[in-house]
């Protein structure tokens, strides 16, 4: 039906919304071998008319419409609602199936992201840039790789994006942010053609050093008149932002539950923190859109805190406000079970429930840019607890590679998220079957399997029983590993363990805290296998090294499972997408099993049983084979590869081993101290 389509007719006042939905579907149109179709104003007739009827449909809902002379009518609530009608159409012509009459809408109303990264700086945990950047946003509209994200954020149905810039996690964002206005508002101009709201991340007062003193308290002249000043800023430079995500609870984030004022002395750090929320959204409520209050921090003991100040609440919290809660214990990672906030979210039966939910599509610990994870079967109980509890919605880190924008197989996850926003209950399978028909042909779909495989692969490779064996999806050096395993949990994660120079004492395990669960759930979780080396720590014999040992074997099987796979539909589907997804995991074959092969030699170190000749094997075995970026490192010059002692290449963990084989310090570790060493295991080094 839509190749037949010679004219698309819009209404004489249409929005900037309508009209990009207009000339998306003419695009498409154009780019599949048909002549392109014109965009007409007013009432002409046309072979597809899009109208808006808020009176029979809800913001951002659409229907469709056919009639017996092949015309179209895509009627949205708005001009949200006619770009999703729009791109329904299109993503079922694309899927080879029928265009009907069709009615529909999403479940939840907030379907953010927010970019992981500071414009024209850094991306958080990742060694190169983003792909923002202040002079290029100046011209948003021009630069062909916004325009790409944000045509593959409406595709998703994304309805905002937050710029999380990393000067919103330290210095003062009241100040920077309005220092690039025009780029801010023209980059947030290009986003709302494609009904999406650009917001920004702030904290409720400037981060500052450890121990100086700062003004919290919600109803102080200085914390009031910084957050109106910064407000009206905002509404005037830069009107086309709608949203805030704010951080006032967790690590090293300034919270009002801190403030020491005569007038919050008599109040509960519960009670400090809804005045400061109430504040806020007075405020911002000029600007006319929604913040979104962070209650997830990057330690697991800001749990106590998160539940205690954020949890549990219900009409009291500002409509203008939804409270982002993490989805998993310990921020967003995937492996670990919920978090336990959720225990008191959706309590109140007859009232609102002002949560989303804070996850990640691209997660710095499942496989990032480089390696593939098909997350969506893991992420389905979430959506759906999310969805019984009457919640709002989710965010979603996001983190764009500047040279393939992400790995062809994780495009996956991209799509997953926004069908389970879209529809929570969705059948996962379905969902992924869909998009390797649309991203690579119907024969593709025989690969679903492979691709859920993916999962077990890339999660295996860097996981182990709840414990990392990986820095940010990279190959770690020794200190990094050693204090993801060999616990026991401090307060501070990236300082060094008390455990780091214990020797003669052979455990692998962080025992992290479980204080704010229940007790017989915490029970469950300890003796949960899944979370084995998270909550406990095991004693480290000949015996259980070479179970785990096997358990990463399986993990290289499982993808070299995805590489047989892939493998067999060639000539099914175009060569060129399949020869570059094959170059890619002919890559990440050998990725992970260097991972599963370097924790074998660390194993055999902490055993006191390495030897040289192991550590030489290795080096011959994968010297000249392809491998990715998760193990020999990235061409782009970044801040976050030099951190110390954290992100390596897979020689680099090589020589770290052989140094301490040989009795060579490592040196440093971010803070202090030097790891434990053999001495005392082996008589003498080989």
């Amino acid at each position: 039906m839509l190749k037949a389509i010679d004219s698309i007719s819009v209404p004489t006042d249409t929005d900037s919304r309508i009209g990009t939905a207009a000339q998306e579907l003419a695009r498409w149109i154009g780019q599949s071998g048909e002549s392109e179709p014109s965009i007409v104003r007013g009432g002409d007739p046309a072979s597809v008319t899009l109208s808006v009827d808020a009176s029979t449909l809800k913001n951002e809902h659409f229907r469709v419409e056919t009639s017996e002379d092949s015309s179209l009518r895509i009627i949205g609530g708005d001009g949200r609602g006619v770009l999703y009608g729009v791109q329904h159409c299109i993503e079922q012509a694309r899927l080879g199936r029928t265009i009907s009459s069709f009615e529909d809408g999403p479940h939840f109303p907030i379907r953010s992201v927010d970019t992981w990264e500071s414009p024209s700086d850094q991306v958080w945990c990742l060694p190169h840039r983003g792909i923002l950047d202040w002079e290029k946003m100046t011209s948003a509209q021009s630069q062909p790789a916004y325009v790409d994200l944000a045509r593959r954020l409406l595709a998703m149905r994304v309805n905002s994006m937050i710029l999380w810039a990393t000067f919103a996690a330290c210095g003062d964002p009241f100040e920077d942010w309005p220092r690039h206005a025009a780029s801010i508002e023209s980059f947030a101009q290009l986003f709302d053609r494609y009904g999406i709201d650009v917001g920004l991340a702030v904290r409720y007062v400037p981060e500052v050093k450890i121990g100086d003193p700062v003004e919290l308290c919600p109803f102080s002249d200085e914390v009031v008149g910084r957050w109106k000043r910064f407000t009206e800023t905002v509404r005037t430079s830069m009107p086309s932002v709608r949203n805030l995500m704010v951080c006032g609870c967790g690590e090293g984030a300034s919270g009002p539950h801190g403030a020491d004022s005569e007038a919050c002395r008599d109040l509960s750090g519960r009670e400090r923190m809804l005045a400061a929320i109430r504040m806020v959204s007075d405020m911002w409520r000029s600007a006319g859109g929604r913040i979104l209050w962070l209650a997830v921090g990057d330690q697991a003991s800001n749990a106590e805190d998160e539940c205690g100040l954020l949890g549990g609440w219900s009409d009291e919290i500002p409509d203008n406000v939804t409270i982002l809660a993490s989805h998993r214990y310990w921020e967003l990672r995937i492996t670990y079970p919920r978090h336990p906030i959720w225990r008191s979210i959706g309590t109140n039966e007859e009232g609102r429930t002002p949560y989303a939910t804070f996850m990640s599509v691209v997660g710095d610990t499942s496989g990032m840019n480089f390696l593939p994870c098909a997350l969506a079967p893991a992420w389905r109980e979430d959506f759906v607890a999310a969805a019984e509890k009457r919640t709002e919605g989710f965010e979603a880190d996001i983190t764009v590679h500047p040279e393939y924008f992400d790995h062809p197989l994780n495009m996956s996850n991209w799509y997953a998220y926004g069908r389970l926003c879209w529809d929570p209950y969705d059948d996962v399978d379905r969902i992924l079957s869909d998009w390797l028909a649309l991203e690579f042909g119907p024969a593709a779909v025989e690969f679903l399997d492979g691709l859920k495989q993916t999962y077990d692969a890339t999660i295996g490779a860097l996981w182990l029983r709840g414990g990392l064996t990986q820095c940010h999806s990279y190959i770690p050096h020794f200190k990094y590993l050693d204090t993801r395993l060999n616990g026991p949990w401090a307060v501070w994660t990236d300082r060094v363990h008390p455990g780091m120079d214990r020797a003669g004492e052979d455990v692998l395990g962080m025992e992290m805290p479980l204080d704010t669960y229940p007790l017989q759930e915490r029970d469950r979780l300890r003796r949960d296998r899944r979370y084995q080396l998270m909550f406990n720590r095991v004693k480290l014999t000949e015996a259980f090294a070479d179970e785990l040992k096997a358990e990463k074997q399986e993990a290289a099987d499982h993808m070299r499972n995805v590489l047989d796979a892939w493998q067999s539909l060639a000539g099914r589907i175009s060569a060129e997408r399949h020869d570059a997804v094959t170059r890619r995991l002919e890559e990440n074959v050998n990725d992970i099993a260097i991972f599963a092969d370097c924790f074998a030699l660390y194993l055999d170190y902490k055993l006191g049983r390495l030897t040289q000749t192991e550590i030489d094997e290795i080096r011959e075995r994968y010297d000249g084979k392809p491998t990715g970026e998760a193990t020999t490192g990235s061409a782009e010059d970044g801040w976050y590869w030099e951190h110390p002692g954290w992100q390596a290449t897979y020689v680099e963990l090589l020589d770290d081993l052989e140094n301490l084989l040989h009795g060579r310090s490592l040196g440093d570790f971010l803070a202090s101290g030097n790891t434990e060493s053999q001495a005392g295991k082996r008589d003498s080094a080989p």
